[in-house]
């Protein structure tokens, strides 16, 4: 009887543990732990070799700023991949130093790390992150990066990238230019490519962000963008076109944390990675590539 009556108890304590959980993290994060990865069809094929000569190629990867080993080794990867086609940019997504976003440790976290790749002439995209917020210093984060505003819009070829800060997707002045930078006539073979921090789309553990997919998707849709980039979740993942946009996630340059899958998901994966965009004039080419120089993912978005 005794027995029976500890039992109970402790039932009614690992009840109360797992009802404490589910108020204590986020559901993102518990459903990240029950969810499975979704692995690309291509997952630990080799990298192929680059067909014909891309009109631009840009290094992706999001959430580095630790200085550590990590991040080193992604860059060593970068390095690696390079072959004959050098890249015309580095697009950071955010969180570019970990953990309070000291602007005093631009150098140790973001140029010395990359240097690598933006001494050989690529340009640097920097996107702010949430943690960039932490010490208040974004804007002189982004002003020693060479970036005078915390969005903007530069290009690469034929490439047209909008770079948004999605920490204030509720400024009205931004969503403002963000309009009209997208009704601005470009000429018919640009390319137009969004990259922000926090995705709208997304499986992992903190989960779409709701505000920016309300505020910003439908723009992308209304304006035929056909790539957008995130960070903040340290893994990759993909997204069916939502409306015409590939969702796409690269936030796994220096962390980790599981990911899951969701309807909208086509392939996800808890991995160190960058992306390499390849940027022709009739297609775009992204080959997620993981630290032991195999394929994560690959895909192609058409004209």
């Amino acid at each position: 009887m005794a027995r029976r009556g500890l039992a109970a108890i402790l039932a009614l304590v690992a009840l109360a543990v797992a009802f404490t959980a589910l108020l204590i993290w986020p559901p993102g994060f518990v459903s990240s732990l029950l969810a499975t990865e979704r692995p690309s069809s291509a997952a630990g094929d080799p990298v192929p070799p680059i067909s014909g000569t891309p009109a631009a190629r840009i290094a992706v990867v999001g959430d580095t700023g630790t200085g550590d080993a990590p991040q080193f080794a992604t860059v060593d990867l970068m390095v690696d991949q390079t072959g004959a086609e050098p890249y015309d940019g580095l697009l950071v997504l955010g969180d570019l130093i970990y953990e309070q976003g000291r602007a005093g440790q631009v150098d140790d976290k973001v140029i010395d790390p990359f240097a690598p790749i933006t001494d050989s002439g690529a340009e640097l995209l920097p996107v702010l992150g949430n943690h960039d917020y932490e010490s208040g210093e974004q804007q002189e984060i982004m002003t020693a990066l060479g970036r005078g505003n915390p969005w903007y819009v530069d290009h690469l070829g034929p490439v047209r990238i909008i770079v948004l800060d999605s920490n204030r997707v509720g400024d009205a002045q931004q969503t403002q230019w963000l309009r009209a930078t997208l009704a601005k006539p470009v000429p018919p073979q640009t390319w137009t490519v969004v990259a922000l921090h926090h995705p709208p789309y997304s499986a992992g553990e903190h989960g779409s962000d709701e505000a920016v997919r309300e505020t910003w998707s439908p723009l992308f849709a209304e304006y035929d963008v056909p790539l957008v980039l995130a960070g903040h979740e340290h893994d990759y993942q993909r997204s069916l076109p939502q409306n015409g946009v590939t969702y796409v996630i690269s936030g796994a340059g220096a962390k980790l944390r599981p990911t899951g899958s969701e309807d909208f998901t086509a392939a996800s994966a808890s991995t160190l990675h960058f992306v390499d965009l390849l940027c022709y004039d009739e297609r775009l080419v992204g080959r997620a590539i993981d630290h032991s120089g195999e394929l994560v993912d690959i895909f192609t978005i058409r004209r």
